[in-house]
């Protein structure tokens, strides 16, 4: 996954000839049609192409389906804040499941070489759209000037004000209110004032299921209320609703010790997990069970009506014990579909919502002028969400991966872990 003279290959030209384009933004499915890429970037989309530029590759794509590459945007980049993955597994196991962007949720300046490392191709990896470190509105935070403070993140190349906690609404409003003036989004958890602060304040992303929950049973009116402005300010929300289910013990442990992409993961790791996970008396289990168990099924019952409302989803398991990089997006996914979200929607929110979150008009569709980050597939997604994993192979920025190099690069990954 380092430096390689095969990564220097800006120029190479693909054409996927014969494929079914998914639609995400429309739900729809253009079929047998033609999609060319050069320099990293949809050229066109149609039948009746023109002449592909000499030594275009060919890749015979007849029956099969592209879709735009997926967001997981609520990610913990590892050895920083998240789990110890090696980097290039990290990156790796996301790629080859369709991830070509990943939203890093607590950034640090390690995170940002990585992402100029992977823009430069000096490393092969989903873009990484890097939030600054966790703002907590302690005395010290409330003591400082944050005008400086976070335009200082934005020089740096940070793309988002990460806030994290602290119930000083004062400072908490200035934050939102500083970092919309410079271009700046604000993502992160519900503040302790509650949901309501969130979405006066206008906080750009609110993650986690816990604000929702928590105004819903406190008031289901003022609930109501709040969703509607919610949608008239457009903001988005990321429950990491999988998150939940292994933390609140909602999964059997023997199923969990067989997660998919397990196998990709040492020994030692999925021992430690275990042990921090079930490390406990029954008491606390059942307690904790119980909690979980009422919050979950609470927030099941919210997140189809967020949908129809209109609310901007976004998809992500979260990071943490059991989370297995690219491997437990699609635990999420069919966590939306037995909530009653549509294949379509689903599809959406991990590429299209996703794109539009950053502002890019560059990203999350299959049509001319897109960046080519894109999933060739062996059936249609929008019949059947778990088509999602049938993956034929992935390109990223212009980098074409087939199935066979990809299960080779897994493989290599398996066989340090197999003893």
């Amino acid at each position: 996954m380092g430096n390689s003279q095969a990564l220097k290959k800006t120029d190479r030209s693909y054409v996927f000839r014969g494929v079914n384009v998914v639609d995400v933004e429309s739900g729809s499915i253009v079929s047998n049609t033609n999609v060319l890429v050069s320099n990293g970037k949809i050229v066109e989309v149609g039948r009746n192409q023109k002449t592909p530029p000499k030594g275009t590759v060919v890749l015979n794509a007849k029956g099969k389906f592209v879709m735009p590459g997926m967001y997981d945007m609520h990610a913990h980049f590892p050895n920083v804040d998240g789990e110890p993955f090696p980097v290039d597994d990290y990156l790796l196991l996301n790629l080859s499941r369709g991830i070509t962007s990943l939203r890093i949720m607590r950034g640090a300046p390690v995170v940002l070489d990585w992402k100029q490392k992977i823009r430069n191709e000096e490393v092969i990896g989903p873009s990484l759209f890097v939030g600054s470190p966790a703002l907590v509105v302690d005395e010290k935070l409330q003591k400082q000037n944050l005008r400086p403070l976070l335009a200082g993140y934005q020089r740096d190349g940070y793309d988002f004000i990460k806030y994290l906690g602290g119930n000083n609404q004062g400072v908490y409003d200035s934050i939102n209110s500083i970092a919309k003036e410079i271009g700046l989004k604000v993502a992160g958890h519900g503040p302790p004032m509650g949901l309501e602060a969130a979405v006066n304040a206008g906080q750009s992303s609110v993650e986690h299921i816990e604000p929702f929950i928590g105004l819903y049973l406190y008031d289901s009116t003022r609930y109501a209320g709040v969703m509607t402005k919610f949608v008239e300010k457009k903001l988005w929300s990321c429950p990491d609703l999988y998150w939940y289910l292994i933390y609140g013990y909602q999964i059997p442990k023997p199923k969990l010790l067989a997660s998919p992409g397990i196998e990709y993961v040492s020994k030692e790791m999925v021992a430690r997990w275990e042990k921090e996970l079930y490390g406990i008396d029954s008491a606390t289990f059942k307690r904790k069970y119980d909690g979980y168990s009422l919050r979950i099924n609470t927030y099941k019952k919210l997140l189809p009506r967020k949908d129809k409302q209109g609310v901007n989803l976004l998809v992500s398991p979260g990071d943490g014990l059991f989370i297995i990089p690219g491997y437990s997006y699609f635990e999420e996914m069919k966590l939306f579909a037995q909530c009653g979200i549509s294949n379509a929607n689903i599809l959406r929110a991990c590429t299209y919502n996703a794109a539009r979150y950053f502002g890019d008009d560059n990203l999350g569709k299959i049509e001319a002028n897109q960046n080519a980050d894109i999933v060739l597939l062996d059936a249609n997604p929008l019949l059947d969400i778990a088509n999602t994993t049938k993956i034929s192979g992935v390109m990223v920025r212009g980098r074409w991966f087939s199935k066979k190099e990809l299960d080779e690069k897994l493989a290599a990954i398996k066989k340090k872990y197999t003893n």
